[in-house]
């Protein structure tokens, strides 16, 4: 058992504090910035089913960023992204909240104990919950990033700071799992080389 007073437990104690701190702050950063955007956009680009902001003839017209390619737009989505499941807003918040509890649950096996990881589980929860917030008190979620694609006359379904989140988060931790173990199995062989060397002496 590990004394109080050990000075060999105070990084240890720090180092479960600063875990704890680089997913909520990344968190708290995603969620912020994603209700800051969308507070934004509800206060300038006001929105009502009889005249959305979404067609470039509208009363109120989508505001250019990169004419052609890159517009601020206001429409809601009752839906997951591309609309799936339209309506569903109950099966879509419960899905977001056993997503949320089993990220938890599982944070071991999710390898949160290493920090890069943290990270990209807070940009993902981060996402996930800022999508949440816009369900439980709109009834919908505020989308408002309008790409388009003129080489093929393609215009991507609005998303917002959430929906990047999410998308960063996942690849994030795609790219982060195969590093990881990349370096896993380059150490176990570093290792294995170190003691056969030994025994060879």
């Amino acid at each position: 058992m590990l004394n109080v007073g050990d000075s060999r437990g105070a990084p240890a104690k720090r180092a479960g504090i600063s875990v704890s701190y680089r997913f909520l702050l990344t968190l708290a950063a995603v969620l912020v910035l994603d209700q800051a955007t969308k507070l934004a956009v509800m206060r300038f680009l006001p929105w009502s089913p009889e005249s959305p902001v979404y067609s470039m003839s509208g009363a109120v017209k989508p505001i250019p960023v990169i004419d052609g390619l890159f517009y601020i737009v206001h429409i809601t989505n009752q839906g997951a992204a591309w609309g799936i499941l339209p309506g569903q807003t109950y099966l879509l918040n419960s899905i977001a909240v056993v997503t949320l509890a089993a990220m938890w649950f599982f944070r071991r096996e999710l390898g949160c104990s290493h920090p890069q990881m943290q990270y990209a589980m807070g940009i993902f929860c981060g996402g996930v919950l800022g999508n949440l917030v816009d369900r439980l008190c709109y009834g919908h979620v505020v989308d408002f990033l309008d790409v388009h694609i003129p080489l093929i006359g393609y215009r991507w379904p609005a998303f917002n700071v959430a929906d990047c989140a999410i998308a960063v988060g996942v690849g994030l931790y795609l790219v982060i799992s195969l590093v990881l173990e990349h370096r896993e199995k380059r150490e176990m062989k570093s290792g294995r080389l170190k003691r056969d060397g030994g025994m060879g002496k």
